[in-house]
């Protein structure tokens, strides 16, 4: 008897309302041996749900991870895995939402090491000779995730400007400097005395955007070594 054959008697078996030796003798097939398929195909269904890791996600869960990768091309598998976790409520870890990315093919390639110039290992010997620039990434009770982009004198270590962005990109971190700029009136200074901006080589810095920027006040960029 094939195997469609068994599996059709089986599901007569548990779908009759009658007893089940009077239906096995129709296809003359004994109750030890249809009580042995019954075990197997019981077990090859174990077998199966078992080879199916429990923390798999579903094809729309999955749909929601890649949707917000490609919303937030700049987060990190940690980032989207706890953004997904609070916002859409699916329990996520950063190892799944990698792997998934590396599948799609949108892991980023290493960025290329850019050493720090010159400049940044000379210290500093009065306010305003270079600014120092970064990004912290932390929860807001009630907002959600946001960055706090701030600008602080290397040599007073005073803040001179700060924001909360809900993102990195160059157009939020040029808000971030320019009330700096505003507030101190840098570009009213003479063009070899302004400062300098340390910052590290993340995407929004090193845009094209942001050095145009600079390029346009008149501040000398330099970035950290990764």
């Amino acid at each position: 008897m094939s195997a469609q054959e068994k599996s059709e008697v089986l599901a007569r078996v548990e779908e009759t309302k009658w007893g089940k030796r009077k239906l096995l003798a129709q296809p003359r097939v004994p109750r030890s041996t249809y009580y042995r398929w019954r075990a197997r195909e019981r077990q090859g269904k174990q077998e199966c749900l078992a080879r199916v890791p429990w923390n798999r996600l579903s094809l729309p869960e999955e749909a929601a991870v890649l949707a917000a990768a490609r919303e937030s091309p700049e987060w990190s598998s940690r980032q989207l895995a706890t953004w997904i976790t609070d916002h859409l409520g699916l329990s996520v870890g950063e190892s799944t939402v990698y792997r998934i990315l590396r599948r799609e093919g949108l892991v980023k390639p290493p960025v290329t090491r850019l050493l720090a110039g010159k400049e940044y290992h000379r210290k500093t010997s009065g306010p305003h000779q270079m600014w120092a620039t970064d990004a912290s990434y932390f929860r807001v009770s009630g907002w959600g995730y946001h960055y706090m982009v701030t600008v602080m004198d290397d040599y007073s270590r005073s803040i001179l400007a700060w924001k909360l962005q809900v993102d990195m990109t160059a157009d939020s971190l040029i808000q971030v400097v320019q009330v700096a700029v505003d507030i101190t009136g840098m570009t009213e200074v003479p063009l070899e005395d302004r400062t300098r901006l340390l910052s590290d080589n993340g995407s929004g810095y090193v845009s094209r955007a942001f050095r145009d920027y600079l390029s346009l006040v008149g501040i000398r960029h330099i970035r950290a070594a990764p």
